[in-house]
């Protein structure tokens, strides 16, 4: 048994070529919740009521900011990040958010899966790059 907790999520859930392969909504999915947790580990240092963090976090996960964030992102892809957003932006979804539209569902499902792709493939110094900037962004709207 691991001794720490963090080695659960400091260890790679896949080789760098097993998270190329993975289906790009399995790497949304998983980018989602690191995202999460990155936002929700930001705000939680407001000093807030939960309700206020809540809705923060609501904020910076909704659709429409992870596709600005994509967006202010591009320059930053390296050319392999940028095909796996891509290939996450154009995949087919059967279901989409009821308060977003499709173009912004899009780019935040690419969004989500470059995150799980670096996640996935243990490139945690890049993902704390992209941490950084996203931070950088964050700060300059005020």
């Amino acid at each position: 048994m691991e001794e720490s907790i963090r080695a659960y999520f400091s260890a790679p859930l896949w080789t760098e070529q097993e998270a190329r392969g993975q289906n790009p909504l399995v790497l949304a999915y998983i980018g989602d919740a690191v995202f999460e947790i990155f936002v929700r580990s930001v705000i939680l240092h407001r000093r807030q009521k939960v309700s206020r963090l809540h809705r923060a976090s609501a904020e910076k996960v909704k659709a429409s900011s992870q596709a600005a964030l994509a967006l202010a992102l591009g320059d930053f892809f390296t050319e392999e990040e940028e095909a796996i957003f891509k290939r996450g932006r154009n995949t087919h979804q059967k279901t989409m958010a009821k308060h977003a539209e499709v173009i912004d569902y899009r780019n935040a499902t690419g969004f989500e899966c470059l995150i799980g792709y670096l996640y996935g493939a243990g490139k945690e110094e890049r993902l704390r790059e992209y941490f950084t900037e996203i931070e950088r962004i964050w700060a300059n709207e005020g």
